[in-house]
């Protein structure tokens, strides 16, 4: 019997798909144009024991927050559901609220409610949130012969804590949609060699991505001044890399028409064009990188 392990995240992903059809982008669509996501952070995976409680409630809620920033749209109202040890200090879950409610509050998002639980080990927040958006943006609108965009540079999020504090890209998704009018958008959570996979799954096109083009994180860079010739291997490999695998980085990854692209580029990140055949190229070859996989690797 299969494992969602042989499967792998996105595979597991598709095979839901089958069965729900309107899942797929990072939030599902409501009628009238309510959107709703739900991410958790876990314990061990998303972040450590020692980790300041208020830096995994601001997490907790700025990956929710970015992906209403990925359909284009406003964030409204979250819940949060907790799973805690007895032995947690009620200190511990006031700095965690107000994390969420200092990340929130700057986008005009208010927590209405909740749940919390009993853990016997790792400790995880699971936010809920809805949101807005009169005409939201999709993964499956990109066309061949757009010009494809990231709004900013990727790469090094956990070595540069940038995983743990960085702001969910809810303006620029704004100006995005007044101005450019993206046919296709997503957040880059899970590495952009990943990330255009999907984008090129849900779009039925394809990518030709040029590498000197990709914006790489300064942190990428330090990371690797730091790891030196120590046994800390994860920044040995080439900037490129780590730009393209990561994950974490919560910038925009869209699409715009040809005839709008040269007001995007005045803000943003020009990175390829998209292609009529359903395959992600890096200068032209084939892309065999992959990022992050909940089911096939740790972090």
């Amino acid at each position: 019997m299969k494992t969602v392990r042989d499967l792998g995240e996105f595979g597991l992903i598709r095979h839901l798909a089958k069965r729900i059809p309107r899942a797929g982008d990072d939030c599902a669509v409501l009628p009238g144009g309510g959107l709703l996501t739900c991410d958790p952070v876990i314990e061990g995976i998303h972040f450590l024991p020692e980790t300041p409680p208020r830096a995994v409630g601001w997490k907790a809620m700025a990956r929710n927050l970015s992906d209403i920033a990925a359909m284009g749209g406003t964030p409204r109202y979250a819940v949060v559901s907790l799973g805690l040890r007895p032995t947690t200090t009620v200190r511990w879950v006031c700095e965690l609220y107000a994390g969420m409610r200092a990340v929130a509050v700057q986008f005009g998002c208010e927590i209405v409610g909740g749940d919390t639980a009993h853990v016997r080990h790792e400790q995880f927040v699971v936010v809920t949130l809805l949101g807005q958006a009169d005409r939201p943006v999709l993964r499956s609108g990109a066309k061949p012969g757009d010009v494809v965009f990231v709004t900013g540079p990727l790469g090094g999020s956990f070595a540069s804590g940038k995983h743990l504090r960085f702001t969910p890209r809810i303006t620029e998704a704004r100006w995005l949609v007044q101005h450019c009018r993206p046919h296709a958008m997503m957040d880059v959570s899970d590495g952009l060699a990943s990330d255009l996979q999907r984008l090129s799954e849900a779009s039925r096109v394809g990518f030709n991505i040029v590498s000197c083009k990709i914006p790489i994180a300064p942190g990428v860079a330090a990371a690797r001044r730091a790891a030196g010739s120590s046994s800390f291997r994860r920044f040995t490999e080439a900037p490129l890399h780590h730009a393209l695998t990561d994950g974490e980085d919560f910038e925009l990854l869209f699409t715009v028409s040809p005839r709008r692209a040269k007001l995007a580029r005045q803000r943003f990140y020009e990175i390829g064009r998209v292609i009529p055949q359903p395959v992600v190229l890096l200068d032209g070859v084939p892309l065999t990188a992959k990022g992050y996989d909940h089911f096939a690797q740790r972090r």
